[in-house]
Parts: structure tokens; sequence; C-alpha cells
């Protein structure tokens, strides 16, 4: 994207809510214009659709008592023009995507999910790209090799790369140790589900949060699952199945297709944290180290988030000072 060409339609949208003008948008939308928000389930798709629904919302804050400010500022880390919102303190950013010169998407989402003085968006070399445009992986091997056994089977290449002390983690549930027990289970798995191929979707997949390739599991009419893999010299040490995303869907939150929050120092974060919680047992190790869960450190921590906030459980490895999960418990919504 050209920035001189997106710092101009920044400063429009800019332009349009701090004047309340819907019709600025007019000249700038794509007509298959998208709206994307963290906080609403559904993509509003259209141009005009847009165009209702913003003049409607302007109109809601003109007659109202609690105006909106914007400005137009740079996130150099994702090398972009954004527009912050303030409305009574609460922000968000619009993140604009720009094709052949015509507003194609606006995502509404917290400022702060790319703000470094708090945390940094890990964006790997190979976001973006398709998964047949990059060299395979460790982990994209082990998931392709999961993949093809459950279709065929038979667990002979899978167990290769297995370390003899593996661990299977099944999420907030139990674990399995060793080879046999680990291979026994996913012969178990099959047994339950008698024609995998029929039932369940199987598909290798770019994992952003935890920046390798995964096995995605869709059985029919459930949750989606993720099972992930951490290596040690050369061979699989752990592997955790949970799901995707791991929060209730009643609490509308990031899946673990975006990327993590991650802590740059953990001095700036105390204000968040609330009391320690007793260890987790059965959930996500760090996938850097290998530190179990119940080795983890855990806090109650709160995420403001624009016009809404979330409660939940926080871990974090303080050997590699990174939060490794963070599950959000309570959905909140300021006034």
């Amino acid at each position: 994207m050209n920035k001189e060409i997106g710092k101009q339609i920044a400063d429009i949208v800019c332009d349009a809510w701090n004047t309340l003008d819907s019709s600025l948008f007019e000249a700038i939308l794509s007509d298959d214009f998208e709206y994307i928000s963290v906080w609403v389930f559904e993509t509003m798709k259209g141009k005009d659709r847009y165009m209702e629904y913003i003049s409607g919302k302007f109109e809601s804050i003109r007659k109202g008592n609690n105006p909106v400010s914007a400005e137009v500022i740079y996130q150099k880390i994702i090398d972009k023009y954004v527009v912050v919102l303030n409305q009574g303190g609460n922000m968000a950013a619009l993140e604009p995507t720009i094709i052949e010169g015509k507003l194609k998407s606006l995502w509404m989402r917290p400022v702060e999910m790319t703000l470094p003085a708090v945390f940094t968006t890990k964006k790997p070399n190979s976001t973006g790209k398709p998964k047949e445009d990059r060299p395979e992986t460790e982990y994209g091997k082990i998931s392709r090799l999961f993949l093809e056994s459950l279709m065929s089977k038979q667990f002979d290449d899978v167990q290769e790369l297995l370390a003899d002390d593996v661990i299977q983690i099944l999420y907030d549930n139990k674990e399995f140790s060793g080879i046999n027990e680990v291979i026994a289970y996913w012969k178990d798995w099959l047994d339950r589900w008698n024609e995998p191929a029929e039932n369940t979707e199987y598909k290798v997949k770019y994992c952003k949060y935890y920046d390798r390739d995964v096995l995605s599991i869709y059985p029919k009419g459930k949750r989606e699952l993720y099972q992930m893999a951490r290596f040690e010299n050369g061979k699989v040490k752990q592997l955790i199945l949970c799901p995707n995303p791991l929060q209730s869907p009643m609490i509308r939150y990031w899946d673990l297709d975006h990327s993590p929050l991650l802590f740059k120092d953990l001095t700036v974060m105390p204000h968040r944290m609330g009391n320690d919680l007793e260890p987790r047992q059965y959930r996500i190790p760090c996938m850097r180290c290998g530190c179990k869960s119940e080795k983890l450190q855990w806090y109650e921590y709160s995420h403001d988030a624009g016009p809404l906030g979330y409660k939940g459980e926080l871990s974090v490895c303080t050997n590699c000072m990174e939060a490794v999960e963070f599950l959000p418990t309570i959905l909140l919504r300021y006034k």
C-alpha cells in the first residue's frame, strides 16, 4: 500500500469522525467494503450497508452527550496509518486496508494491541504468506504427519518424531506421558469417530498466536481444536490439544489465529494484574521453553479494550518473560 495514499485516506476517515460527516466516506469506500470489529461477531459487508450504519452512528453521537475525538497516528509495527477514536477515555483504533486507492476494509480493534510501551505484537516473517509458499518447518511436518496418520490409521511416521518421554496434554483435562500412551489416545480418538474423513475436518494451519503450524481438528457440530507441538533436540517433547478459541463463545475475544500480546517489560504491568492465582494444571505450557502450566506464574488480569473490557486468567513464563496464555472469563461493558 502506498504510504501517501494511506495517510490521505486515514485523514479523511479522521475528518469524518471529528465532523460527524458520513458523506466523506462516499468517495473512498470500495463497493465491496467490509467493516470488521473485535467486539462484533458479524462482518458488515457492502458500501451501502456501511454508509447507512455510519450515518446512524454519527447521528446518535450528535444527539448524545458523549462526543468522540479522532486523530491519525502511524503505527510502525504494522507500517500503517490508523485512526484512533477516543470517547470518554475509551479508545479504539480503526485500521484500514486499501486496495487500488479505495478503502477495502476498516478493522476496529483495541489501540493497545500494538502499543510497544506495554505489549509487542509478534509478527513472524511468514505472516501473510500462503503455506505452500513457505518451506515446511518441523511444526508443519509433525502436523502433516499427524493428519496423514489420522487418515491412514498408521502412526509409524509420527512415532519417529516423538521423544520417548513426550507428553500429550488435553486442555484443562488430563495428560498422557510416553509414546505408547500418546499413540493409544489417538487410536482411541479414531475409534470414537468412525468415519473421520466425513465427521471431522483435518487441516494444517498456521497459528499466529504461537508462531507455528498446527493441526486443526474440526469435529462436525463441535468446536475447532488445535493440536500444537513443541520440539526439543529435534524431537517432539510436548503436545497440547486445545480449543480455538480458548474461551467460551459468550466472551468475544481473539482466537489463536491472532498475534499474541507478549510482555516486553513486566514492570509496566502491575496495574493490570490482580491477585495471584493458584497454579493451573493441564493448560498451555510455555511453547518456547516448555515450562508446564502448573509451574507458570498465574494472575488475575484486567484488559481494557475500548468500549469493552475483559477479566480473566493470565499465565506468565518468567524464564522467557512472556505471557503464555490469557483466558478471558468475564466480559465487561463500559458506559
